[in-house]
């Protein structure tokens, strides 16, 4: 096939689809006898069939999921209580009919010290084991660390 290439996104990348036989390289994704097949852990994985198929959601944690921010079109909803932002959410549209994520921030004083980001699928439902509880630490008046724990 003329222009046939490899696309990668990171850990994941489509491979040129002239080849044939399954992946032969971690991340590697190919479209086998009408399957869309990756090697993931060193076995090769359908992320198309059967009912629920495709990649379990702690395979899917291990990916750099960064992408899914860039990749998404949608709308931000910003909430604000007084003068600090106490949520923001991440909507499909500016319609708001579907929530892609919301973050919600937890103050101590004038210091946001807690934020809570909860992650939905794509009817809107909240993801069980989707979520995100960032620590901000400071020293005066200046962030010294977050820490990231996913539950």
């Amino acid at each position: 096939m003329a222009g046939a290439r490899d696309e990668r996104v990171n850990d994941l990348f489509f491979c040129d689809q002239t080849a044939e036989g399954n992946p032969n390289e971690e991340g590697m994704v190919r479209y086998v006898s009408g399957d869309l097949v990756a090697l993931l852990g060193g076995v090769v994985k359908s992320l198309t069939a059967g009912v629920g198929g495709g990649i379990t959601p702690s395979q899917h944690r291990a990916l750099d999921q960064l992408v899914h921010g860039i990749a998404e079109n949608s709308f931000d909803e910003v909430i604000y209580t007084g003068t600090k932002v106490t949520s923001i959410i991440v909507w499909t549209s500016v319609a708001k009919t579907t929530k892609i994520r919301e973050e919600l921030f937890t103050y101590t004083g004038n210091q946001a010290t807690t934020i809570v980001t909860k992650q939905y699928n794509a009817a809107g439902t909240l993801i069980v084991g989707e979520t995100m509880t960032e620590t901000v630490s400071y020293t005066g008046s200046k962030v010294d660390d977050i820490t990231r724990v996913m539950s």
